[in-house]
């Protein structure tokens, strides 16, 4: 499996800071008090406030939560502003990525006009337990390398392996995690997008 280069949620100071910038921005266009966004998200106050000064990464799981709150997701935050042009090529270098100590997404299409699926290429280490999530989407997902544990709620979960793929129709609430002692990569596609 090829090596990624860590990139923590984000590690570097000066993506701390955007994610300041940004998050703060997009909590008083949707006129929200800290407070207000911390209920909402189920998170504390002054961890709000520190990742608004960038004194706090958030982890993905964190950043999600909060983005949803405000009816946003981690593709349109992170993505650059959508792209207008025809181009049917998508080069590696051009992506974005955001990853925390657990997981690492990288968003392969860039935001655009008329483009009706998400897709995203997922990275997760062993020991995580993530929460339910549920999305608006329909999401299906192939397994690449190493196993996931797909989960269900009020389903028995279900082991996935290298070359296996599920389908969740919207709406339903499902975590993926990895359970082995080695990474999972997964492709994971939405329909519509999620931003």
């Amino acid at each position: 499996m090829q090596k990624k280069k860590a990139v923590s949620a984000p590690a570097l100071a000066a993506d701390k800071l955007e994610i300041a910038r940004r998050l703060r921005s997009l909590r008083l266009r949707c006129r929200l008090s800290m407070r207000e966004l911390a209920i909402l998200a189920d998170v504390a106050p002054s961890y709000v406030s520190g990742i608004e000064r960038g004194g706090i990464s958030p982890t993905i799981a964190t950043l999600r939560k909060l983005l949803n709150a405000m009816g946003g997701d981690l593709g349109s935050f992170f993505a650059a502003e959508p792209t207008h042009g025809e181009g049917y090529v998508f080069r590696r270098q051009n992506m974005h990525s955001v990853a925390d100590k657990n997981r690492c997404y990288t968003f392969i299409f860039p935001r655009r006009k008329g483009m009706k699926l998400e897709m995203i290429e997922e990275e997760f280490t062993p020991g995580e337990k993530p929460a339910f999530e549920t999305i608006n989407s329909d999401l299906a997902g192939y397994v690449i390398a190493g196993e996931l544990l797909l989960e269900i709620r009020g389903k028995e979960p279900v082991k996935l392996r290298t070359g296996d793929a599920f389908y969740i129709p919207a709406g339903t609430p499902a975590r993926g995690r990895c359970f082995k002692s080695e990474a999972t990569r997964l492709i994971t596609v939405q329909v519509p997008p999620n931003y």
